[in-house]
């Protein structure tokens, strides 16, 4: 994977090619065009490209810059903005933006670029489709549970009475009362509930403790609700700032009536859905405060739960085999690509290092190619998966190195692999047809 150098690193870097007219290969639409850094400030980068035939920028025009530095290949891409005619040279200078980062160790073998023209990805998923009538929770990928959780020594999953038992013992030593609520036969209906069917984090009452106590990182905890979290949570429905906090004061001024000391609602998660949750509470009058031990007991029992009660069919599933069309490919080289899709339909279905087979379209040409999940990564509600590419004919190997590169070995036909032999050339990794 490719590192970002740091912003001082990239400054050094720019004003040393300029000062050793150090060359550059450039990425323009269908073209590599050799040139060098002409100059660059805080507006942009003025490059010297030796082409007197460049396509004037438009929209969203961007070009793709490559070069060695101290014999570490580097890149950096940039909007290309305007392209003159150079004044008593050949060529033409481009004006570009300043680029938002170099990077280094491009350990892939191909460059990855975008796609000048439009590209179709075509392949199927198959997996199990769950239609759980629970809340869903906003979390991401990363905050999802594991559905395998570390067991305990001769921990039977399937004997859920035990599992209920073992808990309801556990708990008594620790709080005044406890339970087990689970939202299949209805939905979350208190203030305390409704918040972690929507952030599936553990709701902890009070929210603020005295600094002085040892409970104090409970409020830092990620799996616990901090009173800002709350509010931010609740805005996100549409809840206006006076009405929240009259409701956290109410809620208050209600649990310090009844002599609450402490008061805990631990979700139950099940994927992204909040399917219940464990809620333990202690009263002033003989109880004691939860510590951080007590909050982890709590949250490991409920991945134990929900594992025993995924192992005896407690959530319904079927197999499903499905068609995906509508997967954005956003760069793409002659060893693997990158697509997006939207992050809660295909997630569950896309894993890492699962092998898919998808047919590639370009204009009139269509590529059927075997591949690797190596990679995948969410960003505000979309899922992008990066594809090795495992299972391609030599002739899709050498359309994509012409369709991508601009190879100028391009012979007048792409005949089928059984026809011809490729071989690597040494300068860029392209490949070559031998004449017959």
């Amino acid at each position: 994977m490719s590192v970002a150098v740091s912003r001082i690193e990239k400054e050094f870097i720019l004003k040393n090619l300029m000062d050793k007219k150090a060359p550059i290969e450039v990425r323009y639409f269908d073209q590599w065009i050799a040139g060098l850094i002409g100059d660059f400030d805080a507006a942009g980068l003025k490059l010297h490209l030796e082409s007197d035939d460049i396509p004037v920028p438009g929209g969203n025009a961007t070009v793709y810059v490559f070069f060695k530095f101290r014999g570490t290949r580097m890149t950096f891409h940039a909007k290309a903005l305007s392209v003159r005619a150079l004044p008593n040279a050949a060529g033409q200078e481009m004006k570009t933006s300043l680029p938002a980062g170099i990077y280094r160790d491009l350990s892939r073998g191909y460059e990855r670029v975008a796609p000048s023209t439009e590209v179709l990805l075509s392949f199927m998923v198959q997996g199990e489709k769950i239609e759980l009538n629970f809340p869903q929770a906003e979390i991401s990928e990363s905050e999802e549970p594991s559905e395998e959780p570390e067991a305990m020594p001769n921990f039977d999953a399937t004997k859920m009475t035990n599992i209920l038992k073992a808990f309801r013992e556990k708990a008594q030593t620790f709080s005044s009362e406890n339970k087990i609520v689970m939202f299949r036969e209805r939905h979350p209906e208190s203030f305390e509930e409704k918040l972690i069917a929507s952030t599936g984090k553990t709701f902890l009452y009070p929210q603020s403790i005295n600094k002085n106590t040892p409970e104090q990182d409970l409020i830092l905890s990620p799996r616990v609700l901090s009173q800002e979290e709350i509010i931010l949570a609740q805005k996100s429905q549409g809840v206006e700032l006076f009405r929240i906090i009259d409701t956290l004061n109410k809620t208050d001024k209600d649990k310090n009536t009844k002599g609450i000391l402490h008061e805990l609602y631990s979700p139950i998660l099940y994927r992204t859905y909040v399917v219940g949750y464990l809620y333990m509470v202690s009263f002033r009058d003989g109880g004691q405060k939860f510590s951080q031990k007590i909050i982890d007991f709590v949250f490991q029992f409920g991945r134990l739960l929900v594992h025993s009660l995924r192992v005896n069919g407690y959530f319904k599933g079927e197999p499903v085999k499905e068609r995906i069309d509508t997967a954005e490919v956003v760069d793409i080289s002659a060893s693997g690509l990158q697509f997006a899709l939207p992050l809660k339909k295909f997630d569950s279905h896309l894993l890492l290092y699962k092998d898919i087979n998808f047919d590639l379209i370009m204009g009139e040409r269509e590529l059927k190619i075997g591949g690797r999940i190596m990679r995948k990564f969410s960003d505000h509600g979309r899922l992008y998966i990066c594809v090795m590419f495992l299972d391609i004919t030599d002739a899709d190997r050498y359309f994509l190195m012409d369709a991508l590169y601009g190879t100028t070995e391009t012979p007048d036909f792409y005949p089928s692999s059984e026809d011809w032999t490729v071989y690597k050339k040494a300068s860029w990794g392209c490949f070559i047809l031998p004449s017959k």
